[in-house]
């Protein structure tokens, strides 16, 4: 099984819970991973590559050049390496021909085989539909049925998307709609492969606002659909997508799954990282321990 994922510095802590939970969601697999990357702090980089060692008997680094990507548009809670994934087909090996693409912002519950094993023939890629879906395809001007997936989980054909160029004609269609882009290169990729994406099961794919964490856009669809239920009853893939407090390592996320990558987290070398936005200590809660303090100095 060909396992692809992209990082920064940003991302590495997250990348390892990820691969962690696939492992031990996976012990029987085959596992070959290929991690793309710009340049790594040194001491990060020794620290994950220690770690995955321990358990992923095969790991590939593949360095890239940002600056290959500098016309793309970046804002939110995103950085360059998102676009990392246009890159895959001049970066990989060229005799690899079928990859599984994973976000980092993930965990994984369950075997992939099935996945890993579905039948892409005549289809660029296999993926899981996304949200808002009417509004994403006239946003982007796609047909009216046109799937519209999130790209966080791929199944790709590698020999389609290296017929496609999709560098070069991905950075055409942000330069040309630059104004259009809200969801990154995944907006860049819809557009590439229109009609042309094997839409799976959510499983795969289960993404944050099926477990509400998108109020609004419940009530609007006046509740979850068959395929949506069973995937939040039995997802193989958790995607903590969003930014702020949707992500896992943020202290207010609301996510029933925070716990799983919690608690991976804790097997890993950034187990002491502290959880992003807690609150400062409050001067109450400091007084108590200051006056013990004082008190022992003047016995002493």
């Amino acid at each position: 099984m060909n396992i692809v994922c992209t990082i920064d510095n940003n991302y590495i802590r997250h990348c390892a819970v990820m691969l962690r939970s696939l492992r031990d969601s996976n012990p029987g697999e085959d596992l070959r991973v290929y991690i793309v990357h710009e340049k790594l702090d040194p001491e990060e980089r020794g620290k994950f590559v220690g770690y995955l060692s321990t358990f992923l008997p095969s790991v590939s680094f593949l360095q890239v050049e940002s600056g290959l990507l500098s016309a793309f548009p970046v804002f939110g809670h995103i950085s360059i390496a998102t676009y990392f994934r246009l890159l895959l087909p001049s970066i990989l090996p060229p005799l690899l021909e079928r990859v599984l693409f994973i976000d980092s912002d993930i965990v994984i519950n369950g075997s992939l085989r099935d996945l890993w094993t579905t039948p892409i023939d005549g289809y660029a890629m296999a993926a899981a539909t996304d949200r808002n879906l009417d509004m994403q395809r006239e946003r982007l001007d796609l047909a009216s049925d046109s799937p519209y997936f999130n790209a966080g989980v791929m199944l790709i054909d590698l020999n389609q998307w290296r017929q496609e160029n999709v560098l070069k004609r991905g950075m055409n269609y942000a330069k040309e709609n630059a104004d259009k882009l809200n969801n990154w290169d995944q907006d860049v990729l819809n557009h590439l492969f229109e009609k042309r994406v094997l839409l799976v099961h959510q499983r795969w794919n289960a993404m944050s606002h099926l477990w509400g964490l998108d109020p609004a856009w419940l009530e609007a669809r006046g509740g979850l659909s068959l395929e949506e239920q069973e995937a939040v009853a039995d997802p193989a893939i958790i995607h903590f997508a969003g930014g702020g407090f949707a992500k896992p390592w943020n202290h207010r996320c609301p996510h029933p799954w925070k716990d799983r990558y919690r608690a991976v987290l804790a097997t890993t070398p950034w187990a002491d990282v502290p959880l992003d936005d807690l609150p400062e200590p409050s001067s109450s809660g400091l007084l108590p321990g200051l006056k013990r303090n004082l008190r022992r100095l003047m016995k002493g």
